[in-house]
């Protein structure tokens, strides 16, 4: 299975660097600036993460790295956090993450980097477009979840108007045809519209759809798309543009649509783990010991971890393949980083053995352990004592 989500990103932007040792800082903090006197709750928080970092080792002059980098505005609304990863004096990561926290802040230095921040802020891989329908046509912009907006234009589709406005004037015989001229002329623009939608939904693969805007014009537009399109779409009902009660509701809206598309795909990835356990079949395994068995022969395909089940236990990281151990004699000879919390090893392998990584509750795992993983191909049979 590719993985769809963070892990096969990093395993780009980081699997060199993962592989050998070294020395890693990071930190993962708020940076919103929708609170009382936002610049001394700023200089607060960079404080107190230059102290963290500090207080862990770290040199000045990845403290000055990393403080710069919070320094920096985000440049997208709040709530807001960044996530900055150094390795050996150089700047990794920069991360801008809109939304709030996932979790609790992570500041620290090591031999392995804590990246749940950034699976959890990108828990998939999920392009989705935003649309806003018009009479006299739309416009549309494509986002990613857990990434801030890139600079972009959004795309334009200007259709007529040249008599949008006329059914309003006059009375008599006119009016009706008038009338008919001109929702003509709104099919005509929506149908425009909806082909550059549909067009960029075959382009992009999304995974959701939002269409808000004009009453007459979502509703027309909705009709036009394409049925594979459709498929992915949630209306808001009502205009963004048209006051600032009306903006915040349809970030609200495209927030719970994209939860909910999350959701759905975690759901059906816990009842997959459920359905082979239950069926035996030797293609899933349950418990952090079999999850490390399975990610030493890069067995995982797709890995369920609890990161607050998992808790204060600790892996063994290692310098080549196998990449993690619960013990010294699971090395297999290769060098041993050192030991590290259990989530970093693990979500460090899954990177490294390109295994999609999914936070789960544990609850909701097969004998509510804290980790579980779909696996590439069986295990094999239990061999006899």
């Amino acid at each position: 299975m590719t993985s769809t989500n963070a892990t096969s990103e990093l395993h780009g932007i980081l699997g060199q660097r993962l592989e050998g040792g070294g020395t890693w800082a990071w930190a993962y903090a708020d940076v919103s600036g929708n609170v009382e006197d936002p610049r001394r709750q700023a200089a607060l928080k960079l404080r107190a993460v230059e102290e963290a970092l500090r207080g862990q080792g770290a040199t000045d002059g990845v403290v000055d790295l990393i403080a710069g980098e919070f320094e920096q505005e985000p440049g997208v609304p709040s709530p807001v956090t960044r996530y900055v990863l150094v390795h050996d004096g150089s700047l990794v990561l920069s991360e801008v993450l809109p939304g709030h926290l996932h979790g609790a802040e992570s500041v620290g230095v090591g031999a392995v980097p804590d990246l749940v921040p950034l699976v959890a802020h990108r828990p998939v891989d999920l392009p989705f477009l935003v649309v806003h329908a018009g009479k006299e046509g739309g416009a549309f912009r494509a986002y990613r979840l857990g990434h801030a907006p890139v600079a972009l234009d959004e795309q334009q589709v200007q259709g007529r108007n040249d008599t949008l406005h006329y059914a309003k004037a006059g009375t008599g015989w006119k009016q009706p045809h008038w009338q008919q001229h001109t929702e003509e002329i709104w099919k005509q623009n929506s149908s425009e519209t909806a082909a550059a939608v549909d067009e960029a939904v075959r382009t992009l693969r999304p995974g959701l759809v939002v269409v808000a805007g004009d009453v007459t014009a979502r509703e027309l537009l909705v009709k036009a798309l394409s049925s594979e399109t459709r498929a992915l779409t949630s209306v808001f009902p009502g205009d963004p543009r048209a006051d600032a009660s009306s903006k915040q509701a349809f970030v609200e809206h495209v927030e719970t649509a994209l939860a909910r598309v999350v959701a759905t795909r975690r759901h059906d990835l816990e009842d997959l783990l459920r359905t082979h356990v239950g069926r035996g079949d030797n293609l899933a395994v349950t418990g952090l010991g079999a999850v490390v068995g399975a990610l030493q022969q890069a067995q995982g395909s797709v890995v369920a971890l609890d990161a607050v089940a998992v808790g204060e236990r600790t892996l063994l990281a290692l310098a080549g393949a196998p990449w993690v151990a619960t013990a010294p004699e699971q090395a297999a000879g290769t060098p041993v980083i050192g030991a590290v919390p259990a989530v970093c090893a693990l979500v460090r392998a899954a990177v490294l053995t390109d295994a999609e990584l999914v936070l789960v509750n544990a609850a909701s795992l097969p004998g509510g352990v804290a980790a579980a993983a779909l696996l590439r191909w069986p295990v094999g049979p239990a061999v006899p004592a």
